[in-house]
């Protein structure tokens, strides 16, 4: 199955493009996802702010949450004051 990856700001510069499709094993987690994209891009995906079809996805439950085809997961990195 194949999903969305939208990344904003620094999220953005770490993977090098601004959208990605990325093909997934069914029953892959959003976890897995950001696993892979950091082993492919090496960087650390853990500050980046994760939405997925618009729904913020909270970092203890992103191992938990399995994606469906066609899902859209939006990567942002945080803003520290």
């Amino acid at each position: 199955m194949q999903i969305e990856v939208r990344a904003y700001g620094m999220a953005r510069f770490a993977l090098d493009d601004k959208q990605l499709t990325v093909a997934v094993d069914d029953g892959a987690t959003i976890g897995d996802v950001l696993s892979n994209l950091a082993d492919d891009h090496g960087v650390t995906t853990n500050d980046f702010v994760v939405m997925k079809d618009g729904t913020h996805v909270k970092h203890l439950d992103r191992d938990a949450r399995r994606l469906n085809d066609g899902d859209r997961l939006v990567l942002a990195d945080t803003i520290d004051e």
